[in-house]
């Protein structure tokens, strides 16, 4: 088994240029022949990834508190 490529969509478009999209027998992805690149690594900025960092805690706590109240709501006395 080769490198086949199996063509699973073709596309034409208004001023008639054509792309095929396709598949081989590993499930790599081709479009008019050539690998599509599926996979790569992103390397964010250090600020980047700390906001992500807190947004996802703060998210946390959210839910935690949101939880809390469902359980034991607040009853003003």
């Amino acid at each position: 088994m080769g490198n086949e490529i199996e063509t699973i969509f073709t596309h034409t478009t208004d001023n008639g240029a054509t792309g095929e999209l396709g598949i081989d027998g590993k499930g790599r992805l081709y479009w008019n022949r050539k690998a599509v690149i599926t996979e790569q690594k992103v390397s964010l900025q250090c600020w980047v990834n700390i906001s992500i960092i807190i947004a996802s805690l703060s998210t946390l706590l959210i839910a935690i508190m949101a939880v809390l109240n469902y359980f034991y709501p607040f009853i003003d006395k």
